[in-house]
Parts: structure tokens; C-alpha cells; sequence
């Protein structure tokens, strides 16, 4: 799936686990091909991809544009992403251990969650309405 970057240069990492990887940098309004997931990952803009056609005699350019379904977890995931100290895996983790509803109303019951000690306090900080508890001595 094509994306392009409208937001600043960021870097991505490229290549396989046998091969090795390596870094590019995607500046403001370039185009690359990755899989939705990781593209999605990475904060980029899906891009629409345009074909030729023709209508009678007169050669026309019509726009294909691809159907996204997001799903809750996506969106989810998303969010998770964007919080700070909180990486691409633990969101994963949350995500398959529950709904964002689960979160929030394991919070209110004053559940336990089973993440590391900083990842709880900081999902009680965002989704505990600014409650925050802090463990340490």
C-alpha cells in the first residue's frame, strides 16, 4: 500500500531479519510502499492512486480510492501509540489483552492491570480521569 508523509521527515526501518535492516528518512510529501499496518504505525496518510481511462474519444484520469475500514482496535492501537514511554509492542499487548472500555473500567474499579508498574500508572494517568498513583517509596 502507498503512503506519503504530510507531517515531518521521520525515519523508517527497512530490510529483513536475514538480509539486515537499514534506516531512510521520509521527508515532507514523498510517497513509500509499506503494509497498512506499519504504515499506519508510523503516522502516514494513505495515498489515492489515479488511473486512466477513456470516454468516447476523450482520455480522462479518475481517482481509485481504497476502502480503509478501521476497526476499534485500530483506532486503539493508535491512540496507545501516541502516548510517551508506551512503544508499538506494549500497545500491541493491550490491545490483545482488551477494549479500551476494559481499560477504563478495570481503572474505575481500581483493578490490577497486568503491565509493568510506569505503563499502568501512565494509562490510569490518561484514562483514569488525571488519576495517577504513584507505587514507589
Amino acid at each position: 500500500m502507498r503512503f506519503i508523509n504530510n507531517g515531518g521527515p521521520i525515519k523508517i526501518r527497512k530490510g529483513n531479519f536475514k538480509k539486515g535492516f537499514y534506516w531512510i528518512t521520509i521527508r515532507t510529501g514523498e510517497e513509500i510502499e509499506l503494509d497498512k499496518n506499519r504504515g499506519f504505525a508510523y503516522g502516514l496518510n494513505p495515498v489515492n492512486s489515479v488511473t486512466e481511462g477513456q470516454i468516447g474519444s476523450i482520455k480522462v484520469e479518475t481517482k481509485q480510492f481504497e476502502k480503509l475500514e478501521y476497526t476499534p482496535k485500530d483506532l486503539f492501537f493508535k491512540e496507545l501509540i501516541k502516548i510517551k514511554g508506551i512503544g508499538s509492542k506494549t500497545a500491541r499487548d493491550i490491545v490483545v489483552w482488551g477494549t479500551k472500555e476494559k481499560l477504563i473500567e478495570t481503572i474505575k474499579l481500581k483493578g490490577n492491570l497486568p503491565f509493568r508498574d510506569d505503563i499502568e500508572n501512565k494509562l490510569k494517568e490518561k484514562y483514569g480521569n488525571g488519576e495517577f498513583i504513584w507505587k514507589g517509596y
